[in-house]
């Protein structure tokens, strides 16, 4: 049996379910909604010694504490079992070592990584299953990878932008039955009319929300940099930075308070822009250059007061 943590809340996390479901029934996956729940997750597992349950522990598109992973370290069984797979800048430069459990790249032979790329790698090198080499596995994976690092902007790849607008209207759990069916199923990632529809509907949706939202973002002064503010939507973080880079050329950051996902996600909005060093202000705050995020319990007080007024 395998077990696997991962994270709940975009198409990257559920990349690597539908990919280990594909290839066992005998799996057992927890979706996490941050670094910190992955932590307390694992503690309890670790604790109760439920690992001795599994086979296998996956860890992918999140990294545990340092802390963690010392301890997993330390215990040859612990270790001899887990496989953490991440890509996010800050969980890298935070680890004291150079751990064997763990694959940590940005970027690999140059190429962005995501969890869900980084998980499919591993799979081809241990699992040699055929149906890992099958066209529309590899279109998923790449599709995926395109979306989280972004570069589907680059290539003007919308096909992979709308995984994030499918995952807005199946959510996680119905993300990851749509998909793994289509992909038994079919032989390439063609969006279906059906599918073609869903991503109409959720797009008006969308739509209407990100103008609304736009029109309440709060203006405030950060170093040289002037930075929107405003309530909303996990899901709609990046759709609403995307949005703001078009209508408000004035604003340089974007800070996205998501009570739904108790975290605050910041976006560079111009090229010149990072946003890493500044979620890492914050306790548990991290991620990459241009997108990074913090536990909503980590900002100052006095912060969220004047957002408030």
């Amino acid at each position: 049996m395998i077990k696997l943590f991962t994270h709940r809340d975009d198409p990257d996390g559920l990349g690597s379910v539908v990919l280990t479901k594909l290839l066992t029934r005998d799996l057992d996956f927890t979706l996490c909604k941050n670094i910190s729940e992955l932590d307390q997750f694992l503690e309890e597992f670790i604790n109760k010694k439920e690992f001795q349950k599994y086979s296998q522990i996956l860890i992918t598109d999140l990294c545990p504490s340092d802390s963690i992973l010392q301890r997993i370290d330390q215990d040859p069984d612990l270790a001899l079992k887990f496989h953490v797979f991440d890509h996010h800048q800050t969980s890298i430069d935070k680890m004291t070592a150079e751990y064997s459990f763990v694959t940590s790249y940005v970027k690999k032979d140059g190429i962005s990584c995501c969890g869900t790329s980084l998980y499919y790698d591993y799979l081809v090198r241990t699992t040699k299953d055929e149906l890992l080499k099958k066209k529309i596995v590899m279109q998923f994976v790449e599709k995926t990878r395109l979306h989280d690092t972004w570069e589907w902007k680059k290539l003007d790849d919308k096909d992979s932008f709308y995984l994030q607008t499918l995952f807005q209207f199946l959510g996680s759990y119905g993300y990851y039955y749509h998909f793994l069916e289509k992909l038994q199923r079919e032989e390439s990632m063609e969006y279906t009319l059906e599918e073609k529809k869903w991503i109409q509907m959720q797009e008006f949706t969308n739509t209407q929300q990100i103008k609304e939202l736009a029109s309440r973002v709060f203006v405030d002064s950060y170093q040289d940099y002037q930075v929107g503010m405003v309530f909303g939507s996990y899901a709609l973080r990046n759709d609403l930075a995307e949005y703001l880079r078009q209508e408000r050329p004035d604003l340089d950051i974007l800070m996205l308070f998501a009570m739904d996902n108790q975290s605050v996600s910041f976006r560079a909005l111009k090229e010149n822009v990072k946003v890493r060093s500044l979620a890492e202000k914050y306790p548990g705050g991290g991620g990459h250059e241009k997108a990074a995020a913090c536990p909503w319990s980590s900002l100052e007080p006095i912060l969220l007061k004047r957002v408030l007024k």
